[in-house]
This record gives structure tokens, sequence and C-alpha cells, in this order.
């Protein structure tokens, strides 16, 4: 089944959330392929991001070592 999809762009500036219209809707829309992708149940999504199961849990296309940089990350406060 499938299910909403989101894009999160991160930059200097930040990180930006935009909910896809369909599943893989980003080259339909005419937006940029994305540098990595990752597909998991809402669940499984925000526990990787907590690092409290790894992000192999996931279905994981394109670069790796972005997903590890995300998890590297230490937002400053």
């Amino acid at each position: 089944m499938d299910s909403r999809s989101w894009r999160l762009s991160l930059s200097a500036d930040g990180a930006r959330a935009t909910r896809l219209p369909t599943p893989g809707a980003a080259v339909a829309e005419g937006l940029e392929t994305p540098t990595a992708s990752a597909r998991g149940t809402a669940s499984e999504l925000v526990l990787t991001l907590y690092g409290r199961i790894p992000v192999d849990s996931l279905k994981l296309d394109g670069d790796r070592a972005v997903f590890d940089l995300l998890q590297a990350w230490e937002p400053e406060e």
C-alpha cells in the first residue's frame, strides 16, 4: 500500500519538509532527483533519526553517506 511521501531539504538555513502529492511524485512534479531517499513506516523513520534502530532497517536509495551525516549531525542550540 502506498502512503504519503515527504521531501526533507537540508541546507545551511535549516530543514524544510514538503509533502509530495503522490509517492514518487518528485520527478513528475519537476523537482530535482533526491541525493538519497529512505522508505519505511513513520515509526521506523523517527526511530532511525533518534538512533534507536539502525538506518539499515529502512529501504535506502542513493548516497548512503547522507544518512550517516544526518545521524551524526548535532544542531546548534
